[in-house]
């Protein structure tokens, strides 16, 4: 194995993608050449519990926009 170290830092490079690179995670991102890592999103953590109210029923899917107009 041959011995490959960062351009930037006297640091070992041991896996396959660093020393492709040439550098480290650190150095890289330190540099600007590695963008930093985002953080995850998190799914909702309350459960959405559907809108039962008399004018909506359970098996209903969409909600009317303009009530109906009395007949005269």
């Amino acid at each position: 194995m041959k011995v490959v170290r960062c351009r930037y830092c006297p640091q070992l490079l041991l896996t396959p993608e660093s020393r492709a690179r040439g550098y480290g995670l650190i150095c890289g991102r330190k540099h600007g050449l590695i963008p930093p890592a985002t953080p995850r999103q998190r799914g909702t953590t309350t459960p959405v519990k559907p809108v039962t109210t008399p004018d909506v029923h359970p098996g209903q899917t969409a909600i009317p926009i303009q009530p109906p107009l009395p007949e005269e």
